[in-house]
């Protein structure tokens, strides 16, 4: 991403803590540097548990959706890819427990030993 892209998507986003700045200096750098997936969705929910106004999120949620996927995988290969839907979370917990429910609810894997993680899509890498 560039800069500007990066400005765009954070310019109303305003913590009302320390650690929420912190939160979003970490993710500005993540962003501009295509760095790890995990820790970008990791600083979204810990600023929106410390906005006054979290709608302010809306445009990074769009972005942080378009461009991530949870891949899952097991003994060392993908066999699934789950979307990535940060607004039926309220925190990075829950949206982990509903990602681990829909693997051992909804999905039917032969191995027992599943592993998620949070990726950027390919086509997001290349574009």
């Amino acid at each position: 991403m560039t800069p500007n892209q990066v400005q765009e998507l954070l310019k109303t986003v305003t913590p009302s803590t320390s650690e929420g700045a912190d939160f979003l200096l970490d993710l500005r750098e993540l962003l501009l540097s295509d760095g790890h997936a995990g820790r970008c969705v990791r600083c979204f929910f810990g600023l929106l548990g410390d906005l006054r106004q979290p709608g302010d999120l809306k445009p990074l949620r769009h972005w942080l959706e378009r461009h991530l996927e949870v891949e899952v995988s097991a003994g060392g290969r993908e066999i699934d890819v789950l979307p990535v839907r940060l607004d039926q979370a309220a925190d990075l917990e829950s949206f982990c427990h509903r990602a681990i429910d829909t693997v051992r609810f909804d999905r039917s894997f032969e191995d027992p030993r599943i592993a998620l993680r949070f990726r950027y899509k390919e086509t997001a890498v290349t574009a």
